[in-house]
């Protein structure tokens, strides 16, 4: 709710899948890949946009790490922040 705040943190591996939404302007869905990827299967980026990031009501404050490879845009927002100087901006 309004005025929580919210901390996912992540620390192992990151992938990429052959995107199967058409929705990456790369063609690859960025992916978690969790310890029981072998039966389980990587986290899409997408499916974190849905499960994680959506639901989040207006005016939650959300940190997130993700220290793993592929990982700036694993969280699929509307922008995306370049480490080199100091503006966001907006994907189309």
């Amino acid at each position: 709710q309004a005025g929580d705040v919210v901390y996912p943190h992540y620390s192992g591996h990151g992938g990429k899948l052959r995107d199967d939404g058409n929705d990456e302007e790369d063609g690859y869905d960025e992916t978690l890949i969790p310890l029981d990827y072998q039966s389980a299967g990587q986290i899409r980026d997408d499916d974190l946009l849905r499960t994680l990031v959506i639901p989040m009501q207006e005016g939650v404050f959300v940190t997130s790490v993700m220290d793993c490879c592929h990982s700036g845009t694993v969280l699929d927002l509307p922008y995306n922040y370049q480490g080199e100087g100091d503006s966001m901006q907006e994907q189309e």
